[in-house]
């Protein structure tokens, strides 16, 4: 039997993964086997999973943008065969941020359908501690998921980019859309408000996740061979992007500006604590409260009865 490796080779490995390098890469670079690299980056990722699960709850997010990524596994949808498992082909990345402190609040893996993105609204609802502010695309299965569970304590609209179909036969011309595009902005619960109805930031996560992730990289060999692969990938990035990475724009990790942790964690303590992460089971929902967003003028409110929202001057 091997040797168990060291905490220096494990962190080797997993900073190996967190820059986009596929399994294969991360072996011959630092000199292990490839099954060997491949079981410690899954129990490292399902580690961060629970991590993520204990750390991110009672979060007061005022400004939420939520939005979808495409990637798959094994093979691509149209390529899927009726008796083929289902966890093979799409497999999106859903994602909500936190506008301010730029940190990913609540994610989820599934397809891009109405019973995925309930349980992702859902995880979402359950780590919130404040009435927040909504921006999402124009996904058709997001209103009903917001509205059954947020029930009126929510201010939601979505920000819909409409390119045009035509256009330049470029080479790349498939992956950079028209330098012409408008936006158009519908509110949809609540009061959302226009300056705020953007997924700019969440937009530029899904550019870092390719980067760091090398999983749910375009046209390459790095994806998953299995959705437990896939979502443990997708994990260990979340968590490296909120407790280690440091943010251009911040001067310090998401979940610092956040107030989840005091300091940046190191790599090393990041693989540490992830391995030694027990199961705990995830957050129930609690009362929101209406709290005045940075900078915003408070105005008269008052809760409605039965848990239905509040009654607000706008």
């Amino acid at each position: 039997m091997p040797a168990p490796l060291s905490l220096e080779t494990r962190v080797r490995v997993i900073s190996a993964l967190c820059e986009g390098n596929s399994l294969r890469a991360t072996a011959r670079m630092v000199g292990i086997d490839k099954n060997t690299a491949m079981t410690l980056a899954l129990r490292v990722g399902e580690g961060c999973l629970r991590l993520h699960n204990r750390m991110m709850r009672e979060i007061a997010a005022h400004v939420v943008q939520v939005d979808e990524q495409w990637s798959f596994v094994q093979k691509k949808q149209s390529r899927v065969q009726p008796d083929e498992p289902e966890e093979r082909g799409d497999a999106y990345l859903y994602v909500a941020l936190d506008a301010n402190t730029k940190l990913a609040i609540s994610f989820h893996v599934g397809k891009r359908d109405d019973a995925n993105t309930h349980l992702f609204i859902e995880d979402l609802r359950s780590r919130l501690s404040v009435v927040p502010h909504i921006t999402s695309d124009g996904w058709q299965s997001y209103p009903t998921a917001i509205g059954q569970n947020f029930k009126g304590s929510v201010d939601y609209g979505q920000c819909v980019k409409n390119f045009s179909k035509g256009g330049s036969q470029r080479p790349d011309y498939r992956y950079e859309p028209p330098r012409d595009p408008f936006i158009t902005k519908k509110p949809i619960f609540g009061a959302p408000r226009d300056e705020l109805l953007s997924t700019s930031y969440v937009e530029r996560f899904n550019l870092t996740t390719r980067h760091t992730v090398g999983r749910t990289r375009r046209l390459c060999l790095a994806f998953s061979k299995t959705l437990r692969g896939h979502c443990a990938a997708v994990a260990l990035g979340i968590c490296y992007y909120n407790l280690v990475k440091i943010h251009g724009s911040l001067g310090t990790t998401p979940a610092v500006a956040a107030r989840v942790v005091q300091s940046p964690w190191t790599l090393a303590e990041l693989v540490t604590t992830a391995l030694a992460e027990g199961e705990i089971a995830p957050p129930e929902p609690q009362p929101l409260k209406l709290q005045v967003r940075p900078g915003a003028e408070e105005k008269p409110a008052r809760e409605l009865p039965g848990g239905r929202g509040f009654l607000r001057l706008v």
